[in-house]
């Protein structure tokens, strides 16, 4: 083990998970070494297109969450405004009426009264039908759930999940990152190569052989890294499971949450916030207050929870923009993203957080997963930042284990 390429960490992808991974890991004193087939950053990439910078959609990094604490721990204080909510509307039976008053008032006492726990193992179909409200009190609680969790299907949603996520919102708030989660790339990014790490682009690992304290990982040009620990953060489980040398054991996991959305650069102030009320529905101006587009423009996001058919869900899209008041003429730029994957899996009411993978991969030592599907804790970017920074000290700590050394830690 003196060798230094074996004491080496390697970290398969440059997403939000693998470069949490990646900085952490190195920041304990660990020569790492990140692997990306493509440019770093994966669905948090943001794109530039004539002076507007497009997130994949609409994202919103949860104030207070494991992520956001996590990016501080990591010396990134990333500046960011908090969504305009006042003045929102929903659309109901194809008209846009006002959302407010005691219907969100009374929502907003449910979620912030219920404890997650006693929820847990149930649906939250089954906690907005124990609320005894009216139709259109259902359809906002309903709406304020989609909105904290990206999920539309409230039978296959954990209830202690929604409560959680629902809570973490109101209490804390979110923020749409000035710039773009593209500076939240280049933040950790920038953390990780700080600390140590050689960050490889467009350096696609094909597979890894080996076993515990000497794993090989093979990439697309044939080269050999040797490490002692190896933590994949390449996508979803079946992009896992291709690349690990031994069967995980995970079974069925669930579906993978997904969305369309249309995202729009338009001239003038832009529309304030519309809410689908008997649909799925969601359109939010991201700047106006955020720093994304052109000095007196702005940049909306329109989008469906659950994505079906391509040219239908485009056109329900359009529509919307419409009756929230953006017509021809406001758009500058607009992309379409047909099947969006917001999370990799929605585990199910009845194993909740704790039926997603660990962190360790059983079997051989020195193998691990980080995913914004891995773990126990969080949801959406939560989960991967915090699986992400689990994997990098896990994977640092296992040359210790087997050294006889003692354990390291993170500062």
């Amino acid at each position: 083990m003196g060798n230094h390429d074996n004491d080496r960490v390697v970290v398969i992808g440059a997403g939000v998970a693998g470069l949490t991974a990646a900085a952490t890991a190195a920041r304990a004193g660990r020569p790492v070494v990140l692997l990306e087939g493509h440019e770093a950053g994966g669905r948090a990439r943001t794109d530039q297109r004539s002076g507007f910078s497009f997130n994949q959609g609409p994202h919103a990094l949860y104030r207070g969450g494991p992520a956001w604490r996590t990016l501080r721990d990591l010396g990134l204080h990333l500046r960011g405004h908090r969504p305009p909510l006042r003045g929102m509307r929903g659309v109901r039976a194809g008209q846009v009426v006002p959302v407010g008053g005691r219907q969100v008032a009374a929502v907003v006492a449910k979620l912030t009264g219920a404890r997650p726990s006693a929820w847990a193992g149930r649906s939250t179909r089954e906690w907005v039908d124990s609320l005894g409200f009216g139709r259109e009190a259902v359809e906002t609680a309903e709406m304020m759930v989609r909105v904290a969790t990206y999920v539309a299907d409230l039978d296959r949603l954990p209830a202690d999940l929604a409560l959680r996520q629902g809570r973490q919102g109101l209490v804390h708030g979110v923020s749409y990152l000035d710039g773009g989660w593209g500076t939240l790339v280049e933040g950790l990014a920038g953390a990780a190569t700080r600390a140590g790490a050689t960050l490889r682009r467009h350096t696609e690992a094909r597979s890894i052989t080996g076993g515990p304290a000497d794993w090989h990982v093979v990439t697309a040009e044939g080269e050999t890294l040797h490490a002692t620990a190896v933590v994949v953060a390449a996508g979803g489980p079946a992009a896992a499971r291709k690349l690990l040398p031994v069967d995980p054991h995970w079974g069925e996991l669930g579906a993978p949450v997904t969305a369309a959305c249309l995202d729009l650069g338009l001239r003038g102030p832009g529309p304030k916030v519309v809410f689908g009320l008997d649909v799925p529905w969601y359109l939010s101006r991201h700047c106006p207050p955020g720093d994304l587009a052109p000095e007196g423009s702005a940049l909306a996001h329109v989008l469906r929870y659950g994505a079906r058919d391509a040219r239908a869900d485009r056109a329900e899209l359009v529509d919307l923009a419409r009756m929230a008041g953006v017509r021809d003429e406001h758009i500058v730029e607009d992309r379409f993203l047909a099947h969006m994957v917001v999370t990799h899996v929605l585990p199910s009411p009845e194993r909740g957080l704790a039926g997603r993978p660990p962190v360790v991969v059983p079997g051989p030592g020195g193998l691990f997963v980080a995913g914004d599907w891995v773990g126990d804790r969080g949801w959406l970017a939560d989960a991967a930042v915090a699986s992400g920074r689990s994997a990098g000290l896990l994977a640092a700590e296992f040359r210790a284990t087997l050294q006889g050394d003692d354990p390291v830690r993170v500062a």
